[in-house]
């Protein structure tokens, strides 16, 4: 007698359609907004440069800087501001950066005098920075910028203490 034992599937499969539901971003639920830089920018000419009401400011992101997959997030995600304008600011920041601070020390060795003239340089060229609070998208372009500077600088100098042995 031939006959083929029939085992029915251990998981049920379902097929949903093309109609889906509204996407997380377009949610309220979602504290995540993405903003038109250039819509800001103008926006940002007609009202006063500084606000003192904190709750009219955008929060910095809860974790840490640049670790997405342990509970942090990716600056550039966050900001959501277009790569040209993303890159721009970056670079510029990085400028200011190199006017400022210590290039020498990471972040949190440096003078709090350096970081005001900072901050404050920063948020003069880059009007945009103001509407958030404390204006952290520039501390974290510089704390991510003076972390791979000086990292680079050491690498540099080991290998230059190695190689010449």
């Amino acid at each position: 007698m031939d006959y083929q034992p029939y085992f029915p599937p251990i998981t049920l499969r379902k097929v949903f359609g093309k109609e889906r539901s509204p996407s997380p971003s377009s949610s309220e639920i979602t504290a995540r907004k993405v903003f038109d830089f250039e819509s800001e920018h103008l926006i940002q000419s007609e009202l006063p440069v500084k606000t003192e009401c904190s709750n009219n400011l955008i929060p910095p992101p809860r974790g840490s800087l640049s670790k997405p997959n342990s509970g942090g997030y990716a600056l550039w995600e966050v900001l959501a501001w277009g790569d040209d304008t993303y890159d721009s600011i970056q670079k510029g920041l990085h400028l200011v950066c190199e006017k400022h601070l210590d290039m020498n020390s990471p972040y949190h060795l440096q003078q709090s005098e350096s970081l005001s003239a900072f901050f404050e340089a920063a948020r003069e060229q880059f009007p945009i920075l103001s509407r958030y609070q404390d204006s952290w998208p520039a501390r974290n372009f510089a704390k991510m910028y003076l972390k791979n500077k000086v990292g680079s600088d050491k690498a540099k100098t080991r290998s230059k203490t190695t190689g010449g042995d």
